[in-house]
């Protein structure tokens, strides 16, 4: 029994140790015309389908959780928006050339139809997130939307 009291407090002395660890939490900047909904191009229900299951981490305004505060999630969260952003990035979508976007539209396309993107892992604590049967073929439906406009 001692030896488990022991353990339970190296385990609490290193919980609270890696507070003290910066995160590297990305920031987040103000709405500018480069971001996809901002600037007209996405309007209604695919606006809000993407601010609630894209946009906390395929944009530069994420509603960081409670736990974005707290070692050692708040390392995984800084890794994920931070891969997320590089990867895609709605705040940025204006600064894209055509043939980015394209792309781009593409690789939403497959990712949401695959059931790739949101990840599983962000699912878990974000339920409302989950994307309907109905909501994936929206979106499948408007990568094509977006992608004819753009090749016009």
């Amino acid at each position: 029994m001692k030896t488990v009291k022991i353990i339970l407090a190296i385990v609490v002395i290193a919980l609270v140790a890696i507070q003290f660890i910066p995160n590297r939490m990305p920031s987040n900047k103000p709405v500018s015309e480069q971001d996809i909904i901002h600037s007209g191009q996405v309007t209604g229900d695919m606006a809000k389908i993407l601010k609630t299951s894209c946009y906390d981490c395929h944009s530069e305004q994420t509603e960081f959780p409670w736990y974005s505060k707290m070692a050692p999630t708040s390392w995984l969260l800084a890794d994920d928006i931070t891969n997320g952003r590089k990867n895609l990035n709605f705040s940025e979508w204006n600064s894209y050339t055509k043939r980015k976007k394209i792309g781009k539209l593409e690789a939403i396309r497959e990712e949401v139809s695959s059931g790739e993107m949101p990840l599983p892992v962000y699912l878990l604590m974000h339920r409302r997130s989950k994307l309907s049967p109905e909501q994936v073929e929206a979106l499948s439906q408007w990568t094509d939307d977006m992608t004819k406009k753009i090749l016009e």
